[in-house]
Order: structure tokens, then sequence, then C-alpha cells
């Protein structure tokens, strides 16, 4: 394994060894994709790609950080021949892999150490329709953060639950932001087939602000300004369940 910080992303996780297994319900045609091909073709996910464990059972977005954590599972994307990724399957981790990952756990759990109720960073940002947003003048409001970025399997896996959480709660006053490194360019043409109901910032300088250091990072800014949730990976339901908390307070 040559990053485990697959815990984060599952991008690095690409570049492990392959380990080379027959999956009857994987159709023959397709072929392992390597980091070299993901990387040269720009490969995306969308919450449509099948998961699937060794066995052929449909693995859902909501199960896959589970897995992630776990360390005993790697997930192996297949492809086509025209570099479309059309199924991921996650197959048990090697005695090695499992072992990096534990060194690494030992080392750092991302999610580990937070201290709810520390002041926000402020910021000033535009979003990609020309409307600007100065945490500041946001007092009594509570705004929800997504960092992401656009070849980001998790990231792109969780949108359409966070358009559910968004969809339910901006009547009740809360600010979903979106906020990615990639370019306006890039971002527009993935809304075109991915739509993302958060209000979308392209800000690598705020990504850096906010110490961003694996994606998807969700945070929660209550009405006082402060950072009462933070969590990297796929955690929509207990961001909802956050969210529900501080508008009842």
């Amino acid at each position: 394994m040559k990053k485990i910080l697959f815990m984060l992303t599952l991008l690095s996780v690409f570049t492990t060894n392959i380990v080379a297994q027959d999956y009857s319900f994987i159709d023959k045609k397709l072929h392992i994709m390597d980091d070299a091909e993901l990387q040269t073709y720009k490969v995306q996910f969308t919450a449509d790609t099948p998961v699937f464990d060794a066995k052929g059972n449909t693995i859902k977005p909501g199960q896959i950080n589970d897995l992630l954590k776990s360390g005993n599972f790697v997930p192996v994307i297949f492809g086509d021949d025209n570099h479309q990724a059309q199924a991921i399957v996650f197959r048990d981790a090697t005695p090695k892999e499992k072992e990096e990952f534990e060194k690494w756990q030992a080392q750092q759990n991302p999610n580990t150490g937070f201290k709810p109720g520390e002041a926000a960073p402020d910021f000033e940002a535009t979003d990609i329709e020309g409307n600007t947003y100065k945490l500041a003048d946001l007092k009594g409001k509570i705004v929800v953060l997504n960092f992401w970025f656009t070849t980001c399997p998790p990231c792109i896996m969780e949108i359409p639950e966070l358009n559910k959480i968004a969809s339910k709660y901006k009547k009740n006053g809360v600010l979903f932001l979106a906020v990615t490194f990639d370019n306006k360019e890039k971002v527009t043409n993935f809304l075109k087939e991915h739509p993302f109901y958060f209000k979308i910032i392209t800000d690598a300088k705020l990504v850096k602000k906010y110490g961003i250091i694996g994606f998807p990072t969700s945070i929660l800014i209550d009405k006082e300004g402060k950072v009462m949730f933070k969590k990297i990976g796929i955690f929509t339901q207990a961001l909802e369940e956050s969210i529900k908390m501080y508008i009842e307070k």
C-alpha cells in the first residue's frame, strides 16, 4: 500500500498493489484501473457507480466510510475501454495493508482531537453565482461548510444525501456552502452532470485557511460563529443530527 490516506479520499488506495481476483458478478470486459489510468483520464465517480463487496452484495454509499475506517477492506476500481469507471469492489485487505493501516491509525486519526466550541476562522468568499459571504455577518445563522473536489469519489457519493439535507433545512435559515480548490470552469462542467444544492465557492485559500487535510470534510458553525461539528469522510447522518440539534437551540 502506497498511502493509507485512502481513508480520507479513496484516491490514494488506487495506487496499492492490486490483488488479482475473479469476480463473477463483474463484466469480463471490464479491467482493473490503476492509479496511472485514473489520474491520466481524470476518472470520475457518481452516486450511480455500483459498489459491491467481494461476494457481489451491493454496498450503499452510507456504508463506505465504515468500510474504509475498519482498515479491513480496499476498493478496487473496474473500468471500460473508454476509461470510464463502471464498478467498485471492496476486497479484503492483505495482512500487509492491515498492518500499515494500523500503524497509520496509531499515529493519526483525523476525526479525533476536535474540540467543539472553537471560533471559526473568519472569511469572505464569493460563490460561482457572484454572491458574497462574510462569516462575521452571518452571526445568528447556522452555516454548513462542505470541502470537496470534483474528482473525489466519496465527495461525489455523498452529494445526493447532502442535497436532501440542504433542501430540508434551508427553510430554517441554514446556509449551505460547498468549498473547493477546483476552478470555476471545472466546477461548472461538473455540475451539469452532478447537481449540488449548496452554494459553490471555488477558493483554494479558504480550503487552506480551514486546515483541510482530507475530503470530504463537513463543518457546522453555530449561530455564535463557533465550530460545533467537524468530520472527515461521509458522515451525512451525523451532520443532519447536528443541524437539527443546533436549529432547536
